[in-house]
C-alpha cells in the first residue's frame, strides 16, 4: 500500500492560496482580509502575504475602495470569461505602471452623475502606491491634482495638467493629465503620485503621462458606453 504523501511547506502555501481564491469566489466582491482570516482560520500574517501574492499575480484584485478583494483577470481567463472593456483599461494602466517607479492611478469622470453622487470614480488605484486619503479626494476635489482637473473642466477650462505638492502627504504630491474623448469631453484622469521633486519636474512627468492618456482614451470611452 502506498503511503499518503505529506504536503511540504510550498504545497501548503499553494493549497492555502487556492482556499483564499475559493473563499473570495464564494463570498463575492468586497470580502475583506480580516473576514478571510476568520473564515479560513488562517493567521493574519499568512493571509496578508498570500493576498499580496494573489493580487500581484492578478488572481485577485482590490475593490475600488481598497477595502476588499474580488476575483482577478487570470481567474476569468481560466474559466473562459471574455475580457470586458474595464479589463482592457486595467491592462493598459498596468502597462503604464510597468514603466513607472511611482504610483499610477486612473479616475473616471462622471459628469452626468446625480447631485448626491461624486463626479469622479476611483476606477484603478495603484495597489503598490495607494492613495493616502481616497475619501477626501472624492469629497474635496480641489485637494488633489485629479480633482483640480475635474473642477477646471466644470468651469470650462482645459488645463494640460494639474498638480498638488505636499497638501495630502508631506514630501509627496501628484500630477494629473486629462483623458478626453473624440468630442474633447473629459472622460477620465490619469495621475501619478510621487515624491515632490518628481512632481516639480512637471515637463518630464507630463511627457511621460500624456501619450499614455491619449492611448487610454478609446478604452475609457468604451467603459462609459457600457454603463447605464
Amino acid at each position: 500500500m502506498t503511503r499518503a504523501l505529506r504536503p511540504d511547506a510550498g504545497s501548503r502555501s499553494a493549497l492555502a492560496a487556492l482556499a483564499i481564491i475559493e473563499e473570495v469566489a464564494a463570498a463575492g466582491p468586497g470580502i475583506t482580509a480580516l473576514e478571510i482570516t476568520h473564515r479560513l482560520r488562517m493567521s493574519r500574517s499568512a493571509a496578508y502575504r498570500l493576498l499580496g501574492v494573489l493580487v500581484e499575480s492578478e488572481y485577485l484584485v482590490r475593490t475600488p475602495d481598497l477595502g476588499g478583494f474580488a476575483l482577478g483577470r487570470r481567474i476569468d481567463r481560466l474559466v473562459g470569461i471574455p475580457s470586458t472593456p474595464a479589463d482592457r483599461v486595467r491592462e493598459a494602466v498596468d502597462a503604464v505602471r510597468a514603466e513607472a517607479r511611482f504610483g499610477i492611478h486612473l479616475v473616471l469622470h462622471r459628469p452626468l452623475a446625480p447631485a448626491t453622487q461624486p463626479a469622479l470614480e476611483l476606477f484603478d488605484i495603484d495597489p503598490d502606491f495607494p492613495l493616502s486619503d481616497p475619501e477626501r479626494i472624492v469629497a474635496e476635489p480641489d485637494c488633489s491634482a485629479i480633482g483640480r482637473i475635474i473642477s477646471a473642466d466644470a468651469r470650462g477650462e482645459r488645463p494640460v495638467f494639474a498638480s498638488q505638492r505636499g497638501l495630502m502627504v508631506p514630501g509627496h504630491g501628484c500630477l494629473a493629465v486629462p483623458i478626453r474623448g473624440q468630442d474633447c469631453s473629459l472622460i477620465a484622469v490619469l495621475a501619478a503620485s510621487a515624491p515632490i521633486h518628481k512632481v516639480a519636474d512637471s515637463d518630464t512627468l507630463v511627457s511621460f503621462l500624456a501619450p499614455h492618456a491619449q492611448a487610454l482614451a478609446a478604452a475609457c470611452t468604451s467603459i462609459g458606453q457600457c454603463r447605464p
